[in-house]
């Protein structure tokens, strides 16, 4: 009878058909992959000037913002100097051209309102007469003065003044004096009296009236702030 071989033999067909088949699956992987190994350092500069291309990105961003933020505070100051300027021009037009008005209802009685120099309109005290304008200057107590002056005749007239609230009437008075033109004695000066009443806009009108013996003169002006 014959012996078997028990030697086991590494090499036999069945190993080597399997070593090559799994070499040829290799192969064929690396020829499919092939094609993008070549293309490992492009995509890697690719990659580097994205990179370089969304820090640039990222820069402008950051100086589109800091400009917003500057601008933004430029409009802010825009802002509150325009605020400001509207404010002294508010003060100013009260000091200068603001016409008079009189205390809301329920103000206290007094005369602090009318504190300072008015101006009325120009005005005729007759048609026969040339046009002028007057100026009162009070202080709290409504005490003070008033000067009229006629531009075209050089000539002014001055004397006394009060102010006084008789309920919602204002009452303006000045006295007889003298006036003055050009240098010299002008005549005589005779006393306006002022009546002054709200209108439904809360502007003070007043009715002048002056009398020179029998005669009256009567004219409407408004006054307004120096």
């Amino acid at each position: 009878m014959k012996k078997k071989d028990r030697t086991l033999n590494v090499f036999s067909v069945s190993a080597l058909d399997l070593f090559a088949s799994a070499m040829g699956t290799f192969i064929l992987i690396a020829i499919v992959l092939f094609p993008y190994y070549l293309k490992t350092e492009t995509a890697t500069a690719q990659v580097k000037q994205n990179a370089a291309k969304i820090e640039k990105i990222k820069k402008r961003a950051a100086q589109a913002k800091a400009a917003v933020e500057k601008a933004k505070r430029e409009a802010a100051q825009a802002k509150a100097e325009a605020k400001k300027a509207k404010k002294e021009a508010a003060k100013a037009k009260k000091r200068a051209g603001g016409v008079m008005q009189a205390p809301k209802p329920g103000a206290p009685k007094t005369l602090k309102f009318a504190k300072g120099c008015w101006r009325t309109d120009p005005f005729k005290h007759s048609p026969t007469h040339t046009p002028g304008v007057s100026q009162y200057c009070f202080d709290k107590d409504g005490k003070g003065n008033m000067i009229f002056y006629r531009d075209s005749k050089q000539e002014t007239c001055g004397s006394f003044a009060t102010i006084r609230r008789d309920g919602d009437v204002l009452r303006i008075d000045d006295s007889d004096s003298r006036c003055v033109r050009a240098g010299k004695d002008a005549g005589a000066w005779y006393a306006d009296h002022l009546v002054c009443r709200t209108n439904a806009g809360g502007v003070v009108i007043c009715q002048g009236e002056s009398k020179i013996g029998a005669k009256v003169d009567r004219w409407r002006v408004r006054l307004y702030r120096q």
